[in-house]
């Protein structure tokens, strides 16, 4: 890192000695990293290659595919292979490097050579001058800046970040834990720590075990990015100082930790069959990322409200925000929970024009089929048991057991004894299939039901289109069969005017709100550097949000599992306060 400027990374990779000789040595770099499930090519980002033997000898390199080169070693027992990788994407996917501080992301930057990954791997790290602090979840090999892996897997799932950091440490549930945090500008650094020290001392009763001495977050901070990355004994999670203020919107970004923290058994230890051993050279397909990341998506709230940190009523707008896709938008009816995870690595990462109309996230389906499982199990036991129980089991059955990875199958047993078989048709309406939810059914257990958060007058007119972010009226994306797809108003339009009159950001949502269903509005739009007129009939606004309130009549039974659900009497007043939200936080709702 002598001179990040560069935004690159000079590697220096020795492999050997091997008695006998290298003879011709493969050597890779992973297109995608464990935890986000995309080919990303990373080979694009290595600038150059050359390799040499042990007396300093260059040996011949041939790229034989678009992440894969040749060494001709021969009978060298030893290979050094020299590289540089351009690294200047800041993400929890990829790996940076600039004046102030160095991300690694081991699969964007580490290559393996073949035969070799289970072999023990030395890192020795050369810091930009001035820097003095390193974090990472692997262990220290004697002098400050050298570090062991047990073998190549272990390596890339250790980030790394070097700069001056500040690092907390906390003892926990029998184990050390380092809060490492990049930040160009105060936060109240100590608030943070304690809290996600209590959603440490929160998570880890759900599966009754530590497997691991060390945990590493390693936080950084930043304008606009944000986004966490789970790995075995640490997590990389970048928030945004939008996040920290108001109470409400910092309690949300909690939310990161919990996750990820949450992810340290389900996923890393608890997965499924087909993810393990990995194949970096391409897609691994499943269809539970519904429970991996979608039940995890659940428990990040959860946990917080156990924590003492959510109020009931954020608890239940957590959980709310995920409904509200699944509810309202055409994706959450184009795809089952499994079908979305299996299409995770097309769809998921690859958001386009049309995805709200094809592309559920699993993410907010496994969230609410998380909730409605959960709230199902403690019904069916008369709250002798709950989701914990399954995943406890789940994780006992399979990871302490022998370390294997669970099946589909295994998992919905677990859940069907666990609610003496009640679950067996949520799994093929909900899980395997595509049904509409009976959402008041399964709030119904807990003495609670949907309603909208507010009800669109049904005089109000509606396009059914979503705008990009920017100084043009520019179509980002069109519901199916909506006003605007009968009247062929594309994704990519500019709408300049409406009926005639000049129209920007404010006026288009006044303008198309104030007529009524069945008006007809002229729109005037560039296509293609083309000014047309488009005629559109427009609908009702549909109703998109909803919110979970409490019924009128409840039973003993239902106010019980409630009270053990909410860890909150019945009796407390459900009381929703709204807010401002963060520029950053993601908006899904957000049409015309």
């Amino acid at each position: 890192m002598e001179n990040p400027g560069t935004h690159c990374f000079k590697v220096r990779m020795t492999v050997g000695p091997v008695d006998g000789g290298l003879g011709t040595l493969g050597i890779s770099m992973p297109v995608w990293t464990p935890g986000s499930y995309l080919v990303r090519e990373f080979a694009r980002n290595v600038l150059s290659i050359r390799a040499s033997d042990a007396r300093g000898k260059d040996l011949a390199v041939e790229k034989v595919s678009k992440c894969r080169w040749l060494v001709g070693a021969g009978s060298s027992e030893r290979v050094e292979v020299e590289y540089t990788v351009y690294a200047f994407a800041f993400s929890v996917n990829t790996s940076y490097l600039d004046t102030e501080h160095a991300i690694i992301n081991g699969a964007s930057v580490f290559l393996y050579a073949e035969g070799f990954e289970k072999n023990p791997v030395i890192v020795h790290l050369a810091p930009y001058s001035g820097w003095k602090t390193v974090s990472t979840g692997m262990e220290r090999m004697g002098e400050d800046w050298t570090f062991v892996a047990a073998d190549y897997d272990i390596l890339v799932d250790s980030p790394i970040e070097m700069g001056n950091l500040h690092v907390h440490q906390f003892h926990a549930m029998e184990a050390r834990h380092e809060v490492s945090i990049f930040a160009q500008k105060a936060i109240d650094e100590e608030s943070l720590v304690s809290d996600i020290r209590k959603i440490v001392e929160s998570t880890v009763p759900i599966f009754g075990d530590v497997p691991y001495r060390r945990y590493v977050f390693l936080v950084d901070f930043a304008g606009e990015g944000w986004g966490g990355l789970e790995h075995l004994n640490s997590t990389h999670c970048i928030g945004s100082y939008y996040w920290l203020e108001p109470p409400e919107e910092y309690r949300s970004f909690l939310t990161l930790f919990s996750h990820e923290f949450f992810h340290t058994w389900n996923v890393k230890r608890m997965r499924p069959v087909a993810l393990g051993p990995f194949d970096y050279s391409g897609e691994n397909y499943t269809k539970s990322l519904w429970i991996s990341e979608g039940i995890t998506s659940y428990y990040e709230a959860v946990i917080l409200r156990r924590a003492g940190i959510l109020p009931v009523p954020e608890y239940l707008e957590e959980l709310v925000d995920n409904i509200n896709p699944v509810r309202s938008l055409p994706s959450g009816r184009a795809q089952s929970p499994e079908e979305s995870s299996f299409d995770s690595w097309v769809r998921l990462y690859r958001q386009d024009e049309n995805s709200p109309n094809v592309s559920p996230s699993y993410y907010r389906q496994g969230a609410v089929m998380g909730m409605l499982l959960d709230l199902q199990i403690r019904h069916a036991s008369d709250n002798a048991k709950s989701l914990d129980d399954v995943m406890r089991r789940v994780y006992r059955e399979t990871y302490i057991a022998d370390g294997r990875g669970f099946t589909d199958e295994q998992f919905r047993k677990a859940c069907s004894d666990a609610s003496g078989g009640q679950t067996e048709a949520t799994f093929d309406a909900h899980v395997s299939g595509r049904m509409e939810v009976d959402w008041d059914r399964y709030l119904g257990y807990a003495g609670l039901r949907l309603v909208q958060k507010a009800t669109p007058s049904r005089d109000e007119g509606f396009l059914g289109i979503r705008l990009k972010a920017g100084p043009s009226l520019t179509v980002a994306t069109r519901l199916t069969e909506s006003p605007a797809e009968m009247a062929d108003l594309s994704a990519g339009d500019e709408i300049l005017a409406t009926d005639g009159l000049r129209t920007d950001a404010q006026r288009l949502p006044f303008y198309i709100a104030n007529r009524k269903p069945g008006t007809e509005v002229e729109l005037t739009i560039v296509r293609a550097g083309m000014l047309k007129n488009v005629r559109v009939i427009l609908g009702p606004r549909p109703n998109f949000e909803y919110r979970i309130v409490k019924k009128e009549a409840a039973s003993e039974e239902e106010k019980q599992t409630f009270a053990l659900w909410a860890i909150e009497n019945w009796s407390e007043p459900l009381l929703y306060r709204d807010h401002r939200i963060s520029p950053v936080r993601q908006r899904v709702l957000d049409y015309v």
